[in-house]
């Protein structure tokens, strides 16, 4: 048996290991690079979205602070850094779980101890990152025009759709001795993207507005659509899947994601251009950035099922949700930013006390697949009942919510009177009220503030509006195709 077949083999974490493993092997020239089996074997379980046993491995800080054991690492002294006695075969508390690293791994952490634990941050960013190629975009075929994403004006006048690679702008109209009911009209469409428009979003002031691509993340003009946008540059490594804008300086958000690989943020400050990119917490795509009603918090959801709430000013994360056992596809903050309902593929709406991070609710609708896009909001006909009833008691039982969601049936729904219990119980978590179904996937949605109709798209292409009873009242055509005029179910 060779000399690293046999320590391989042993289960002796005394001078026998020890004695095998001489400087010289430590110090050979393709010696193991410390910093690389960090990253490859501990981050999955010690980064933002775990801190297994409450160590973050993301900085030399983060392991001289530790976790539930103190610190990780002694600079200087590995005998006596915890991060060294969990690598050992015989240790009761051993890393990583499922496997053994090789000796010449662990003399190369002890060596990197002993001498300091020097720490390079802008190596340790890059290991981060998988590798960056280079893709050349073609057109996307005439017939491919999904709605992935929309934004409505803070206003409720302009409506700004996704479709396919361009942004179409609609007008929001207002019932006049010419038409007779609130509907949409098309004005007029943008080009920028290569790829599918996958993220839209207002500016508080609704004088910009943010789309975003793969690798590509441009700022317009929306009382004129027709101007060249402005690109906002940062390290896009994938399609840039969620968009928003935060105040104090003006800066974008945006989740920048690659299928199995990448939930990053970059954040770009709109005056100076500077660029912050950061984000260990999600390994996998970012679907939503959701800001709260007040603007001090914002929440991110993904594909690897963790759902974090961050402070805006310094994105730290605050709390963190688990629950869901699908990929999280959308989110929305109650009115009162206490709460936060989310949903996705496993296609059930959960709601979250943020104040305890319990979930206190969930709830879906029958046979409707994946939820796709959420809107929270508070029921009219609710908040009157509570508003004219005379007893403080009663009124206070009056519960006021709703939450709209789209799904992958093509089947709108807006839930009331929801239902909070505690633990695992099983309840009917809310009342639905169902709305007229079309025949697509419903991706994208908006509900106008001041009328709480609905507006969905999704798979086809084509734009749909429902009134607050759930009535279809308007299916508009894909501009430019042959039934450009907008259709309502009375024609």
């Amino acid at each position: 048996m060779d000399r690293i077949a046999f320590i391989r083999g042993s289960l002796i974490r005394g001078s026998l290991l020890l004695s095998f493993l001489s400087p010289a092997l430590a110090a050979a020239e393709n010696s193991p690079d410390p910093l690389v089996i960090l990253q490859r074997e501990c981050v999955s379980c010690h980064s933002e979205s775990k801190q297994k046993g409450g160590l973050l491995i993301e900085s030399r800080e983060s392991l001289l602070k530790g976790g539930d054991t103190d610190a990780a690492i002694v600079p200087g002294k590995a005998s006596e850094s915890y991060l060294v006695e969990t690598l050992y075969p015989d240790a009761e508390s051993h890393m990583p779980p499922k496997g053994q690293l090789d000796p010449r791994e662990i003399a190369a952490i002890e060596k990197w101890i002993d001498e300091g634990a020097k720490w390079d941050a802008a190596k340790w960013e890059s290991l981060q990152l998988p590798e960056k190629r280079d893709v050349t975009l073609t057109d996307l075929p005439a017939n491919y025009t999904p709605i992935l994403t929309m934004a409505l004006s803070p206003d409720g006048e302009t409506l700004a759709v996704g479709r396919g690679s361009q942004i179409d702008w609609y007008r929001v109209t207002q019932p006049d001795e010419k038409k007779a009911e609130w509907q949409l009209e098309y004005r007029s469409s943008s080009s920028g993207h290569r790829d599918t428009v996958q993220s839209l979003a207002f500016s508080p002031d609704g004088k910009s507005l943010v789309s975003g691509g793969f690798r590509s993340l441009l700022l317009w003009n929306p009382s004129q659509p027709e101007q060249k946008p402005q690109s906002l540059e940062a390290p896009f490594h994938g399609r840039q899947t969620a968009a928003l804008f935060l105040e104090d300086p003006p800066r974008v958000l945006v989740a920048d994601s690659l299928p199995s690989q990448l939930g990053r943020l970059h954040e770009i400050h709109l005056d100076s251009k500077k660029v912050r990119s950061f984000d260990t917490a999600h390994l996998d795509s970012i679907y939503a950035l959701t800001r709260s009603h007040s603007g001090d918090r914002y929440a991110t959801v993904s594909s690897d099922k963790l759902i974090t709430i961050r402070n805006s000013a310094t994105h730290e994360i605050t709390t963190r949700l688990e629950g869901h056992t699908g990929y999280v596809l959308a989110a929305s903050f109650a009115p009162g930013d206490d709460r936060i309902a989310t949903g996705g593929d496993d296609e059930e709406i959960k709601v979250w006390n943020l104040g305890t991070g319990k979930k206190v609710s969930a709830f879906s609708s029958s046979r409707s697949g994946p939820i796709y896009d959420l809107a929270w909001d508070t029921d009219p006909a609710n908040l009157k009942k509570k508003t004219e009833e005379k007893d403080p008691d009663k009124a206070k039982e009056i519960n006021t919510d709703r939450v709209f969601a789209v799904f992958e049936s093509g089947k709108p729904a807006a839930f009331v009177d929801l239902n909070e219990h505690e633990g695992e119980q099983r309840s009917v978590g809310a009342k639905e009220r169902k709305f007229d179904p079309v025949t697509t996937t419903l991706f994208a949605m908006e509900v106008h503030p001041e009328k709480q109709w609905l507006i969905a798209g999704g798979e086809d292409g084509r734009l749909f509006l429902w009134d607050e009873n759930g009535k279809l009242r308007q299916t508009l055509e894909i501009p430019n195709s042959e039934s450009q005029l907008a259709k309502t179910d009375e024609e």
